[in-house]
Parts: C-alpha cells; sequence; structure tokens
C-alpha cells in the first residue's frame, strides 16, 4: 500500500512516505474535521492536532503509518498544490510561477475546491488562529505588486511626515532658495 522510500547523498539517508489516494482522503477529511481546533490553537500547540490526525490515519490504514510531521507536510503541500492548479486553471493572470501538477493536486482538487481552511470559525479574535488565511493574504500581497497598494503607501506617508523628513525638506527649500539667479542693480536686488 505504501511505499517507504530511501535515498540520500552520503552518509545521509532520507526516508520519505508515498501517500496512497485513500490515505490522502482521510488526512483532507481528518484535517476538515478538525478545523476549528486547529483555528482555535496556536502554531506551536498544534503538534498535538496533527498526532491526533496521524493517530486517526493510522487506525484507519494499519499498512500506512504517517507521522504528524508527515502529516503536516503533505497538507501543506496538498493546500500548495492546490493553489498552483487554481492559478493554472485560470489561466494565470497574475503571472506567479508555477509549476507542473502532482497527481495528487490534480485527483483531489474538487475536494478541496471548498477552501475550507481558509473559513473563520466563529470563535473570539483573540484566540483565533488566522494562519492559513494570513499566509493566503500575504501571499497575495506579495504576488500582487500593484499600484493601488503603492499609491495607498504614499498616501500614508504625505499625512504623517517625520521630522526628519521634515528637516530634510526644510534644508532643500533653503538650497533651492539660496541657488535662484540674483539680479544685482543699483540699489535693489530683485531674486527671481
Amino acid at each position: 500500500m505504501a511505499q517507504l522510500n530511501a535515498g540520500g547523498g552520503i552518509g545521509v539517508v532520507n526516508y520519505y512516505v508515498t501517500w496512497p489516494n485513500d490515505g490522502v482522503l482521510s488526512l483532507i477529511q481528518y484535517r476538515r474535521f478538525f478545523q476549528q481546533e486547529f483555528c482555535r490553537t496556536p502554531i506551536y500547540e498544534q503538534k498535538q492536532i496533527w498526532n491526533q490526525v496521524a493517530q486517526n490515519i493510522n487506525l484507519d490504514h494499519p499498512n500506512f503509518a504517517p507521522t504528524k510531521k508527515q502529516c503536516r507536510t503533505k497538507w501543506n503541500s496538498l493546500k500548495s498544490g492546490y493553489e498552483n492548479l487554481k492559478r493554472l486553471l485560470n489561466g494565470n493572470p497574475e503571472g506567479f510561477p508555477t509549476h507542473t501538477p502532482t497527481l495528487h493536486d490534480e485527483h483531489f482538487h474538487e475536494e478541496l475546491s471548498d477552501e475550507f481552511w481558509l473559513a473563520e470559525p466563529r470563535v473570539r479574535a483573540a484566540r483565533r488562529n488566522q494562519v492559513d488565511r494570513r499566509r493566503y493574504e500575504y501571499r497575495e500581497r506579495r504576488r500582487s505588486r500593484s499600484r493601488s497598494s503603492h499609491h495607498r503607501h504614499e498616501r500614508r506617508r504625505s499625512r504623517s511626515r517625520s521630522p526628519r523628513r521634515e528637516r530634510r525638506e526644510r534644508r532643500e527649500r533653503r538650497r533651492n532658495y539660496s541657488l535662484t539667479p540674483v539680479i544685482e542693480t543699483d540699489t535693489v536686488i530683485i531674486i527671481k
């Protein structure tokens, strides 16, 4: 069912798990089931939830025993693969770097299409763990270097000038003022 593969360089052995389709489906279902727990729990305490997910998958599939780290890594891989395939299907209008989708990306695209990990549950804002949503928003902000965000920053800067910036502007005005041409006549000095 699942294969444990070893490969690596000199003195280093890397073990990775080839996930079967039913194991990936179980991972998605358990991740969906524990969504509210993931939202309520800070990242540094989510190891316990991933441990529960791994144990449940181990119970459902006796021949396949992923660890909590493997479950978390596979979940992150599925999410990024879903976003990649979604971009490819939409024609990649933003021009983000893409890669060839894996078989799991294509096979489970429909299962992930509701993007349940982005939905906010009804919990107190102070306890809300918005990591998935923040990460998604950060990627979108970072990738869409649009003029609107540039103008927003310019407006903010013009409203609140720092003392250093004000001093620099005053110095430039004085410098420009002193560099204006001066024409001397008999008694009157005219500054243009």
